[in-house]
């Protein structure tokens, strides 16, 4: 497992200590990295009804079990109390004779949980009188019964504690056994730095999960899902927007999109930064243009090339499978039917001698959105022999081809382009949307792309994955052409934008939506760091694009 300085890292070992925390308590709460200022080693964790949050990085896999396990004793025995109207130091003694009453009735039920956690109590007796020294070592005592400490108010705690095992069940008992104590310690003087209090030992949790407040934090949001974390903008006229209109850099040259078709904010999406494990939430804006409509100023594809190219396309296998049963013949047993029939044989009946199923495909149940690169660095000459085109030339021509395949075949399908000026103009350039026909208009829009600017690939990821997965069929498949990778103006740390592309790729594969990298260039342990290996498709000329594209279509969908 991969670490930083010799630590675990979260991510590594989430997955065992979900199927460790559901196999302790028969629950799965998502987990989440827990970042904050200074050393790991003084995070702790956090949970409330819905996630748990542990530190980024852990010296040892037993801390981050131990605390996992610790967090589950408390969701399955502990219930939250109000804490309006009570002191700092109530609160903190109260939740540490709450952390000691769940872990003793957890052990009960699991008793290899105290080899778990003891080893993390390891404070001595001392002559101390500092609060944190006198709360650790009360921590130990009230979980090591055979702890001695010597200190007056310690030592009563353990005892007091420990006479009433018959109460544990009850959570009562740690707020009156609680209160007492910190009454006592109150009396004491002792003095108490409310706000660098840390809990002790490392593996237990800030105890904010057992208080309910009356004005809570606002609770993390959960942006592993992106799909919710979408906030589209209003429209001009229903409000002021958050950020203002995005700013374009400077061009030499105008943007090509029709002059009564501005820039139309359409939602906001997060990013993620692989530095602090977290997404950014509403940190990218992606704004729609619709390109010029031009006529199509390639050459028309070789009839042979495009009926080949239909031919493939309309025998590829993308319909949903349905099985028939009680057929008279089948390519197996319908074993339903065959008790049905022996039941009626035993009977004296006449059997129905329909006891095979087969499988039928119907229709063509596949949803496609093809998303071309048009960055500035497609403008470079992609070596053609049919001209001296670029690579968005050669992209135009392959989307033009596989667009008129589709449209044969009657597959739904979605054609657009992407580029980016900085996180407030990630620019969408729709071209067939999948309710619209793929006509002369649309050809018109495909001539009317240009290449500018840089490749923020994240966010347009995301958008096209929010448009897959309203399609209401089996499969959806984004195929993305692209000749380079992520970059941006506003990035400096080029593994960002990598990092983003790789995480919003995951993020649509646990949506159900395939996403399929025709590379053109640029580095391939990139595209597969981003894609998987088997995800990306390398094309080793560009000007063998035309031909390969359909190839791929059907290659994926047959």
């Amino acid at each position: 497992m991969d670490g930083v300085g010799g630590e675990i890292a979260l991510a590594d070992v989430e997955r065992r200590l979900r199927a460790y925390g559901a196999a302790l308590w028969g629950s799965d709460p998502p987990l989440r990295p827990l970042v904050g200022e200074g050393e790991p080693a003084a995070l702790r964790p956090r949970f409330d009804a819905d996630l748990v949050r542990l530190p980024a990085v852990w010296p040892t896999l037993d801390l981050y079990r131990a605390a996992l396990a610790h967090v589950g004793a408390h969701r399955m025995f502990s219930r939250p109390w109000p804490a309006k109207g009570l002191k700092p130091l109530l609160t903190i003694v109260v939740s540490l004779v709450e952390d000691a009453r769940v872990e003793h009735l957890a052990m009960r039920r699991l008793p290899g949980l105290r080899r778990l956690w003891a080893p993390f109590h390891r404070v001595e007796p001392s002559p101390s009188l500092m609060a944190a020294d006198l709360l650790e070592r009360l921590a130990r005592a009230l979980f090591d019964a055979g702890y001695r400490d010597g200190n007056d108010w310690v030592d009563r705690g353990q005892r007091r504690f420990f006479e009433r095992p018959d109460r544990w069940d009850d959570p009562e008992f740690s707020l009156a056994l609680g209160g007492d104590l910190a009454g006592d310690l109150g009396k004491t003087r002792v003095q108490v730095n409310i706000r660098g209090h840390r809990v002790d030992p490392a593996y237990r949790d800030d105890n904010g999960g057992l208080w309910l407040y009356d004005t809570p934090p606002e609770p993390p949001r959960d942006a592993d899902d992106p799909l919710e974390a979408v906030r589209p903008e209003p429209a001009e006229g229903e409000g002021h927007r958050r950020n203002g209109p995005p700013q374009a850099s400077p061009s030499p040259a105008p943007l090509a999109v029709a002059e009564t078709a501005a820039l139309r904010p359409v939602a906001r999406y997060p990013e993620w930064d692989h530095r602090i494990g977290l997404h950014r939430p509403d940190f990218v804006q992606l704004v729609e243009c619709v390109p010029e409509q031009r006529p199509p100023k390639d050459a028309p594809a070789d009839p042979r090339l495009v009926g080949r190219v239909r031919a493939l396309v309309r025998h590829a296998v993308v319909a949903r499978p349905e099985r028939l049963r009680r057929q008279r013949e089948g390519d197996d047993l319908d074993l339903d039917a065959c008790i049905a029939a022996r039941v009626a044989r035993r009977q004296g009946h006449a059997p129905d001698m329909r006891v095979h199923r087969r499988v039928r495909r119907r229709g063509r149940d596949l949803s496609v959105l093809l998303l071309l690169d048009a960055s500035h660095s497609t403008n470079d000459p992609a070596n053609d022999p049919a001209g001296d085109g670029t690579v968005l030339d050669l992209e135009r021509r392959s989307a033009d081809l596989l667009a008129g395949a589709l449209t044969a075949a009657g597959d739904r399908f979605a054609l657009a382009a992407f580029r980016s000026d900085g996180r407030e103009a990630v620019h969408w350039l729709p071209v067939k949307r999948f309710a619209e026909p793929y006509d002369a208009a649309a050809r018109g829009r495909l001539a009317g792309l240009d290449g500018r600017w840089s490749t923020r690939m994240g966010a347009a990821i995301r958008h096209a994955g929010a448009t897959l997965a309203a399609q209401p069929t089996l499969r959806r498949l984004l195929l993305l052409v692209t000749d380079g990778e992520p970059s941006d103006i506003d990035c400096p740390d080029p593994r960002h934008l990598v990092e983003d592309a790789r995480k919003a790729v995951r993020e649509l594969a646990g949506r159900g939506v395939d996403v399929v990298c025709v590379a053109l260039g640029g580095d391939p342990q990139t595209h597969h760091h981003i894609f998987g290996r088997r995800n990306v498709l390398p094309v080793d000329r560009v000007e063998r694009l035309p031909d390969i594209l359909p190839a791929v279509y059907v290659r994926l969908t047959g």
